[in-house]
Protein backbone atom coordinates (compact mmCIF):
# COMPACT_ATOMS: atom_id res chain seq x y z
CA UNK A 1 0.00 0.00 0.00
CA UNK A 2 1.35 3.41 -0.94
CA UNK A 3 2.41 5.64 1.91
CA UNK A 4 1.05 9.10 2.53
CA UNK A 5 3.22 11.72 0.82
CA UNK A 6 3.51 13.81 4.00
CA UNK A 7 4.64 10.71 5.88
CA UNK A 8 7.23 9.99 3.18
CA UNK A 9 8.84 13.41 3.70
CA UNK A 10 8.23 13.42 7.43
CA UNK A 11 6.33 16.70 7.52
CA UNK A 12 2.90 17.72 8.75
CA UNK A 13 0.05 18.32 6.30
CA UNK A 14 0.23 22.00 7.29
CA UNK A 15 3.93 22.31 6.41
CA UNK A 16 4.88 25.21 4.20
CA UNK A 17 6.75 24.95 0.91
CA UNK A 18 10.06 25.86 2.56
CA UNK A 19 9.71 23.06 5.12
CA UNK A 20 8.73 20.59 2.40
CA UNK A 21 11.77 21.56 0.35
CA UNK A 22 14.15 21.25 3.31
CA UNK A 23 12.78 17.81 4.18
CA UNK A 24 13.16 16.66 0.58
CA UNK A 25 16.76 17.84 0.32
CA UNK A 26 17.71 16.10 3.57
CA UNK A 27 16.12 12.79 2.53
CA UNK A 28 17.39 13.03 -1.05
CA UNK A 29 20.98 13.28 0.19
CA UNK A 30 20.42 10.39 2.59
CA UNK A 31 18.86 7.97 0.07
CA UNK A 32 20.47 9.15 -3.16
CA UNK A 33 21.47 6.26 -5.48
CA UNK A 34 24.89 7.91 -5.74
CA UNK A 35 25.41 7.22 -2.02
CA UNK A 36 23.54 3.91 -1.83
CA UNK A 37 24.56 2.40 -5.14
CA UNK A 38 24.14 -1.25 -4.05
CA UNK A 39 21.06 -0.74 -1.88
CA UNK A 40 17.89 -1.54 -3.87
CA UNK A 41 15.66 -0.56 -0.95
CA UNK A 42 17.29 2.86 -0.78
CA UNK A 43 16.63 3.36 -4.49
CA UNK A 44 12.94 2.55 -4.01
CA UNK A 45 12.78 5.00 -1.10
CA UNK A 46 14.45 7.67 -3.21
CA UNK A 47 11.85 7.24 -6.00
CA UNK A 48 9.09 7.52 -3.39
CA UNK A 49 10.67 10.70 -1.99
CA UNK A 50 10.95 12.20 -5.50
CA UNK A 51 7.28 11.44 -6.24
CA UNK A 52 6.11 12.92 -2.94
CA UNK A 53 8.12 16.07 -3.49
CA UNK A 54 6.82 16.56 -7.07
CA UNK A 55 3.27 16.58 -5.77
CA UNK A 56 3.68 18.51 -2.51
CA UNK A 57 5.87 21.22 -4.07
CA UNK A 58 3.20 22.04 -6.70
CA UNK A 59 0.35 24.05 -5.08
CA UNK A 60 -2.28 22.86 -7.56
CA UNK A 61 -1.17 19.22 -7.40
CA UNK A 62 -0.94 19.38 -3.61
CA UNK A 63 -4.48 20.73 -3.36
CA UNK A 64 -5.75 17.83 -5.46
CA UNK A 65 -3.76 15.35 -3.36
CA UNK A 66 -5.15 16.81 -0.14
CA UNK A 67 -8.61 16.32 -1.58
CA UNK A 68 -8.35 12.92 -3.21
CA UNK A 69 -5.13 11.36 -1.96
CA UNK A 70 -3.94 8.40 -4.02
CA UNK A 71 -7.29 7.98 -5.75
CA UNK A 72 -5.65 9.82 -8.65
CA UNK A 73 -3.36 7.84 -10.91
CA UNK A 74 0.39 8.49 -10.87
CA UNK A 75 1.13 11.83 -12.45
CA UNK A 76 -2.47 12.98 -12.63
CA UNK A 77 -2.09 15.19 -9.59
CA UNK A 78 0.66 16.97 -11.46
CA UNK A 79 -1.83 17.76 -14.23
CA UNK A 80 -4.32 19.35 -11.85
CA UNK A 81 -4.95 22.97 -12.76
CA UNK A 82 -3.07 22.68 -16.06
CA UNK A 83 -4.41 24.78 -18.92
CA UNK A 84 -6.28 22.91 -21.64
CA UNK A 85 -5.17 22.67 -25.27
CA UNK A 86 -6.06 25.24 -27.91
CA UNK A 87 -8.67 24.11 -30.44
CA UNK A 88 -8.61 25.02 -34.14
CA UNK A 89 -11.63 25.56 -36.38
CA UNK A 90 -12.24 26.91 -39.90
CA UNK A 91 -15.25 28.98 -40.97
CA UNK A 92 -16.54 29.88 -44.42
CA UNK A 93 -17.65 33.50 -44.77
CA UNK A 94 -19.64 35.33 -47.40
CA UNK A 95 -18.31 38.65 -48.71
CA UNK A 96 -21.10 40.47 -46.84
CA UNK A 97 -19.82 38.97 -43.57
CA UNK A 98 -16.45 40.58 -44.23
CA UNK A 99 -18.00 43.98 -44.92
CA UNK A 100 -19.99 44.35 -41.72
CA UNK A 101 -18.68 41.60 -39.49
CA UNK A 102 -20.94 38.85 -38.21
CA UNK A 103 -21.74 36.62 -35.26
CA UNK A 104 -21.67 32.84 -35.65
CA UNK A 105 -22.65 29.91 -33.51
CA UNK A 106 -20.16 27.12 -34.04
CA UNK A 107 -20.27 23.50 -32.97
CA UNK A 108 -16.80 22.99 -31.52
CA UNK A 109 -15.29 19.56 -30.81
CA UNK A 110 -13.25 19.89 -27.62
CA UNK A 111 -12.66 18.45 -24.15
CA UNK A 112 -15.13 19.71 -21.56
CA UNK A 113 -15.40 19.11 -17.80
CA UNK A 114 -16.90 15.71 -16.96
CA UNK A 115 -20.37 16.23 -15.53
CA UNK A 116 -20.43 12.74 -14.00
CA UNK A 117 -17.65 13.53 -11.52
CA UNK A 118 -17.68 17.32 -11.47
CA UNK A 119 -14.31 17.39 -13.27
CA UNK A 120 -12.61 15.69 -10.30
CA UNK A 121 -11.85 12.39 -12.01
CA UNK A 122 -13.29 10.53 -9.02
CA UNK A 123 -16.80 9.10 -8.62
CA UNK A 124 -17.42 7.88 -5.09
CA UNK A 125 -14.20 6.20 -3.96
CA UNK A 126 -13.11 5.11 -7.44
CA UNK A 127 -11.83 6.54 -10.67
CA UNK A 128 -14.69 8.05 -12.70
CA UNK A 129 -15.66 5.53 -15.42
CA UNK A 130 -17.17 8.24 -17.63
CA UNK A 131 -13.92 10.16 -18.14
CA UNK A 132 -11.38 7.50 -17.16
CA UNK A 133 -10.27 9.59 -14.19
CA UNK A 134 -9.16 12.59 -16.27
CA UNK A 135 -11.93 14.95 -15.26
CA UNK A 136 -12.66 15.85 -18.90
CA UNK A 137 -14.61 14.21 -21.71
CA UNK A 138 -14.77 14.74 -25.46
CA UNK A 139 -17.80 16.82 -26.39
CA UNK A 140 -19.23 18.97 -29.16
CA UNK A 141 -20.30 22.27 -27.65
CA UNK A 142 -21.99 25.34 -29.16
CA UNK A 143 -19.78 28.44 -29.02
CA UNK A 144 -20.83 31.97 -30.02
CA UNK A 145 -18.12 33.77 -32.00
CA UNK A 146 -17.89 37.36 -33.22
CA UNK A 147 -16.12 37.80 -36.58
CA UNK A 148 -14.84 41.37 -37.01
CA UNK A 149 -15.25 43.28 -40.25
CA UNK A 150 -12.28 43.24 -42.60
CA UNK A 151 -11.06 39.66 -42.18
CA UNK A 152 -9.59 37.92 -45.21
CA UNK A 153 -8.94 34.33 -46.16
CA UNK A 154 -6.24 33.06 -43.85
CA UNK A 155 -7.02 35.48 -41.02
CA UNK A 156 -6.90 33.92 -37.57
CA UNK A 157 -9.15 34.98 -34.74
CA UNK A 158 -8.37 33.98 -31.16
CA UNK A 159 -11.32 33.44 -28.82
CA UNK A 160 -9.88 33.24 -25.30
CA UNK A 161 -11.14 30.53 -22.99
CA UNK A 162 -13.16 28.55 -25.55
CA UNK A 163 -10.71 25.72 -26.23
CA UNK A 164 -10.43 22.41 -24.39
CA UNK A 165 -10.81 22.34 -20.63
CA UNK A 166 -7.73 21.41 -18.61
CA UNK A 167 -7.72 18.18 -16.57
CA UNK A 168 -9.20 18.22 -13.07
CA UNK A 169 -10.74 21.67 -13.31
CA UNK A 170 -7.87 23.34 -15.19
CA UNK A 171 -8.70 26.45 -17.24
CA UNK A 172 -9.68 26.19 -20.89
CA UNK A 173 -7.30 26.88 -23.73
CA UNK A 174 -8.28 29.18 -26.58
CA UNK A 175 -10.30 28.65 -29.74
CA UNK A 176 -8.37 29.63 -32.88
CA UNK A 177 -10.56 30.33 -35.90
CA UNK A 178 -9.18 30.46 -39.45
CA UNK A 179 -11.35 32.25 -42.00
CA UNK A 180 -12.05 31.50 -45.66
CA UNK A 181 -13.89 34.18 -47.61
CA UNK A 182 -15.96 33.27 -50.66
CA UNK A 183 -15.29 35.17 -53.89
CA UNK A 184 -17.76 37.86 -54.93
CA UNK A 185 -19.12 37.97 -58.51
CA UNK A 186 -18.40 41.72 -58.84
CA UNK A 187 -15.88 42.75 -56.21
CA UNK A 188 -12.30 41.60 -55.93
CA UNK A 189 -10.08 42.60 -53.03
CA UNK A 190 -6.45 43.35 -52.33
CA UNK A 191 -6.14 43.82 -48.60
CA UNK A 192 -8.71 46.41 -47.58
CA UNK A 193 -8.95 47.80 -51.15
CA UNK A 194 -11.75 46.62 -53.44
CA UNK A 195 -11.71 46.50 -57.25
CA UNK A 196 -14.60 46.24 -59.68
CA UNK A 197 -15.42 46.85 -63.34
CA UNK A 198 -18.37 49.00 -64.40
CA UNK A 199 -19.71 49.39 -67.97
CA UNK A 200 -20.48 52.82 -69.43
CA UNK A 201 -22.00 53.72 -72.79
CA UNK A 202 -19.91 55.19 -75.58
CA UNK A 203 -21.95 58.39 -75.23
CA UNK A 204 -21.12 58.63 -71.51
CA UNK A 205 -17.46 58.10 -72.39
CA UNK A 206 -17.58 60.89 -74.98
CA UNK A 207 -19.74 63.43 -73.15
CA UNK A 208 -19.01 62.52 -69.55
CA UNK A 209 -21.62 61.53 -66.98
CA UNK A 210 -22.42 61.14 -63.29
CA UNK A 211 -23.29 57.52 -62.59
CA UNK A 212 -24.12 55.41 -59.54
CA UNK A 213 -21.83 52.46 -58.86
CA UNK A 214 -22.21 49.68 -56.29
CA UNK A 215 -19.85 49.58 -53.32
CA UNK A 216 -19.39 46.96 -50.61
CA UNK A 217 -21.44 49.14 -48.25
CA UNK A 218 -24.10 50.32 -50.73
CA UNK A 219 -23.52 52.66 -53.66
CA UNK A 220 -21.66 55.86 -54.48
CA UNK A 221 -21.57 58.52 -57.19
CA UNK A 222 -18.81 58.36 -59.80
CA UNK A 223 -18.09 61.33 -62.07
CA UNK A 224 -16.99 60.13 -65.51
CA UNK A 225 -15.19 63.03 -67.25
CA UNK A 226 -15.68 63.70 -71.00
CA UNK A 227 -13.30 61.73 -73.18
CA UNK A 228 -12.97 58.78 -70.80
CA UNK A 229 -11.36 55.74 -72.38
CA UNK A 230 -12.03 52.09 -71.68
CA UNK A 231 -9.82 50.63 -68.96
CA UNK A 232 -9.48 53.91 -67.11
CA UNK A 233 -9.43 53.44 -63.31
CA UNK A 234 -11.12 55.76 -60.82
CA UNK A 235 -10.49 55.76 -57.09
CA UNK A 236 -13.30 56.26 -54.60
CA UNK A 237 -11.77 56.93 -51.20
CA UNK A 238 -13.27 55.22 -48.17
CA UNK A 239 -15.56 52.96 -50.21
CA UNK A 240 -13.61 49.72 -49.77
CA UNK A 241 -13.51 47.35 -46.80
CA UNK A 242 -13.09 48.21 -43.13
CA UNK A 243 -9.53 47.74 -41.92
CA UNK A 244 -9.16 44.74 -39.63
CA UNK A 245 -7.48 47.00 -37.10
CA UNK A 246 -10.75 48.94 -36.87
CA UNK A 247 -9.07 52.17 -37.96
CA UNK A 248 -10.48 53.47 -41.24
CA UNK A 249 -11.79 52.01 -44.47
CA UNK A 250 -9.95 51.11 -47.65
CA UNK A 251 -10.68 52.48 -51.13
CA UNK A 252 -12.73 51.27 -54.09
CA UNK A 253 -11.07 51.19 -57.52
CA UNK A 254 -13.50 51.29 -60.43
CA UNK A 255 -12.35 50.28 -63.91
CA UNK A 256 -14.70 51.50 -66.65
CA UNK A 257 -15.50 49.39 -69.68
CA UNK A 258 -16.90 51.27 -72.70
CA UNK A 259 -19.85 49.44 -74.27
CA UNK A 260 -19.92 49.74 -78.06
CA UNK A 261 -23.38 49.48 -79.63
CA UNK A 262 -23.92 46.61 -82.07
CA UNK A 263 -26.72 45.58 -84.43
CA UNK A 264 -27.02 48.99 -86.14
CA UNK A 265 -29.72 49.38 -88.76
CA UNK A 266 -29.23 51.37 -91.96
CA UNK A 267 -30.33 54.69 -90.42
CA UNK A 268 -28.12 54.48 -87.33
CA UNK A 269 -25.27 53.27 -89.52
CA UNK A 270 -25.54 56.43 -91.61
CA UNK A 271 -25.65 58.54 -88.45
CA UNK A 272 -22.43 56.96 -87.18
CA UNK A 273 -20.80 57.58 -90.57
CA UNK A 274 -21.87 61.22 -90.37
CA UNK A 275 -20.45 61.44 -86.84
CA UNK A 276 -17.20 59.97 -88.11
CA UNK A 277 -17.04 62.64 -90.82
CA UNK A 278 -17.70 65.43 -88.33
CA UNK A 279 -15.21 64.15 -85.75
CA UNK A 280 -12.36 62.56 -87.70
CA UNK A 281 -9.96 60.50 -85.58
CA UNK A 282 -6.55 58.99 -86.35
CA UNK A 283 -5.77 56.89 -83.25
CA UNK A 284 -2.88 54.94 -84.79
CA UNK A 285 -0.83 57.84 -86.19
CA UNK A 286 1.82 57.36 -83.49
CA UNK A 287 2.36 53.76 -84.64
CA UNK A 288 3.59 54.76 -88.09
CA UNK A 289 7.14 55.23 -86.84
CA UNK A 290 7.37 51.56 -85.83
CA UNK A 291 6.59 50.12 -89.27
CA UNK A 292 9.32 47.81 -90.46
CA UNK A 293 10.89 47.73 -87.01
CA UNK A 294 12.01 51.36 -87.15
CA UNK A 295 12.56 53.02 -83.81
Amino acid sequence: MRRDYYAVLGVASTAGLREVRQAYRHLARQYSPDVNFWDAQARDLFDEIEEAYRVLSDPAARAMYDRFGHALRDGEALAAGRRGEDVHATVQLAFADVVRGTSLRLEVARFSPCAACGATGVAGDARCPACGGRGVRRAVDPVSVTIPAGVDSGSQIRVPGEGSAGPFGGPRGDLLISTRVQEHPLFGRKGDSVHCEVPISVWEAILGARIRVPTPLGEAALVVPPGTTGGQVFRLRGQGLPKLSGEGIGDLYVTVRVEIPTGLDARTHDLVRELERLIPLAPRTALERYRGGAA
